[in-house]
């Protein structure tokens, strides 16, 4: 019974703490922290973090083979450079257009 509890330990409320910690902070972040780059940096990363417990633990991506989880992960690595890619020239295009 004991191996039984451990492993509900690990599988249910483990993931279930870290994800309310996180979004803990995040609220924190948001009530605290000036307006500015540092603190959408922070969400971004506490964003990231959440996302990947989510997809590990409750889409079970932590159990299965490696080469299906880098099947998933190069695609949002790819995404966030368009993004960032995307965001640069907007914003060149923006003070061509407007001077600001």
């Amino acid at each position: 019974m004991a191996a039984t509890e451990h492993s509900l330990w690990y599988k249910v409320w483990r993931p279930f703490l870290i994800l309310f910690f996180i979004t803990a902070a995040e609220f924190i972040v948001a009530f605290t922290v000036p307006k500015g780059a540092f603190k959408t940096t922070l969400f971004v990363a506490m964003t990231i973090a959440k996302a990947f417990y989510i997809t590990a633990y409750f889409m079970h991506m932590k159990f299965e083979r490696i080469s299906l989880a880098y099947i998933i992960i190069s695609p949002m690595i790819l995404l966030m450079a368009l993004f960032v890619a995307l965001w640069y020239e907007g914003e060149k295009l923006f003070q061509l257009l407007f001077g600001g």
